[in-house]
């Protein structure tokens, strides 16, 4: 018999799919998706999906179960757990997040009174402005909707042009790119901004797409054929390069234009379509089920890049404003 392995590196991983299963099954509650008591994929299905071992899968599900997110049921498999609530309004696991960030503050001294203050300074004392720099519409304005919803910048799209890189001049850079707090890219033109971003002396993140709508992609593309909306057509060719590299799938991959009405008009109306952001701006009546309703495109990673800067640019900001920066 051989024995379990108990290595660091081994708990490391398996606490890296407890939490990606967590995060997964708290984003589809949180949209909607899933509701307590529904049933959740099968030990053997995740296995695949993940490509784990199924021992750590069936662990995964036992810790969550323990904080009490899933409910495992002999011979019928694991469900979403009914969720106590704090007041009619708050999980359970909610409130045990929020209970740690509250003790956290307090041992840096900051009360709970005084926390609510303390974010606004540190995340919203100033307007920060992004500029999100890319090669094609629909690239730059999924950029753009993030930065905005999901972490407050004034965000304005750049297009990436040959003409751009090509004069690295200051005053011939356009006024969006010369006056960001911020640069935002991807890693198609990560050379070229970098290069902007070191002639300027400004921060640059560079994006990574969120995994979640990755793994949501790719399976649909095992097990069949995708269809994808887009606006810019330069767009849909970089798609197939990313998804189709590495396997047959490219065959699989159907681009259409938000623009071709007929084209969209033949396609199945029971088959799920993977439509940007671009393109629902372009379509808001499609009748069409999607297969990303809205899911993240920022990953996790870059999303903890950008948290970073916009703390530090807002007390920067408010250091200056207090005379209180130090030489």
């Amino acid at each position: 018999m051989s024995s379990v392995d108990r290595s660091p590196s081994h708990m490391d991983s398996e606490q890296r799919l407890t939490d990606r299963l967590r995060s997964r099954l708290l984003g589809e509650l949180h949209l909607g998706h899933l509701r307590p008591g529904d049933r959740l994929p099968p030990i053997r299905e995740l296995t695949a999906d993940l490509d784990a071992d199924h021992r750590a899968v069936a662990q995964a599900y036992r810790r969550l179960e323990a904080e009490g997110l899933v409910e495992l049921r002999a011979r019928t498999g694991a469900y979403v757990a009914v969720q106590q609530r704090i007041g009619g309004e708050m999980m359970e696991e909610t409130a045990r997040w929020l209970a740690g960030t509250l003790m956290e503050a307090r041992r840096r001294r900051v009360t709970v009174r005084d926390l609510p203050e303390f974010i606004r300074r540190c995340t919203a004392s100033v307007r920060l402005c992004s500029t999100c720099l890319d090669s094609n519409e629909d690239s730059m304005v999924a950029l753009c909707a993030e930065m905005t919803d999901d972490f407050g910048f004034d965000a304005t799209a750049v297009l990436v042009d040959e003409g751009m890189t090509g004069r690295l001049r200051r005053e011939k850079l356009p006024t969006e790119v010369q006056e960001a707090h911020l640069l935002v890219t991807t890693r198609f033109h990560a050379q070229q901004v970098g290069k902007i971003a070191e002639l300027l002396g400004k921060p640059m993140i560079v994006t990574t797409l969120a995994s979640e709508m990755v793994g949501i992609i790719e399976r649909q593309l095992r097990d069949g054929r995708l269809t994808l909306i887009a606006v810019d057509p330069a767009f849909g060719e970089r798609f197939r390069s990313v998804y189709g590299s590495a396997s047959p799938a490219g065959d699989r991959i159907h681009v259409v234009l938000a623009s071709d009405a007929q084209a969209i008009a033949r396609l199945d109306r029971l088959e799920p379509v993977l439509v940007t952001r671009a393109a629902r701006r372009q379509l808001p009546d499609l009748d069409l089920p999607l297969l990303l309703p809205r899911y993240p495109s920022i990953s996790n990673e870059s999303a903890h890049e950008i948290t970073n800067c916009l703390i530090r640019l807002n007390l920067e900001a408010e250091q200056n404003k207090n005379g209180t920066r130090k030489p």
